[in-house]
């Protein structure tokens, strides 16, 4: 019997991904957090979401194997944008 040919770093990057949506969703109905400010249990949330933008930017759609200057771009981008939305937020 064969064995399956999955590839393991994606299959660690999707359980990841799971993971950081299941805190998402803690964040939003049980956390402390939320009980105290509301605000940076949303950061958190906004933060999650962006560092899984950058997870499934990298491994999903490639840009692992990208060019460096495509790469560079990419994480500058997902910093930038989650950095003013959670600024924003926060303020």
């Amino acid at each position: 019997m064969k064995s399956l040919d999955i590839p393991r770093r994606a299959t660690w990057v999707w359980i990841g991904l799971v993971a950081a949506t299941c805190v998402t969703w803690w964040f939003g109905v049980d956390h402390p957090l939320a009980s105290i400010s509301i605000e940076f249990a949303s950061a958190g949330a906004v933060a999650i979401a962006f560092a899984k933008a950058f997870f499934i930017g990298s491994e999903f759609m490639e840009l692992r194997s990208a060019p460096r200057a495509l790469r560079r771009a990419f994480a500058c981008w997902v910093a930038v944008v989650g950095a003013t939305a959670i600024i924003l937020l926060v303020c």
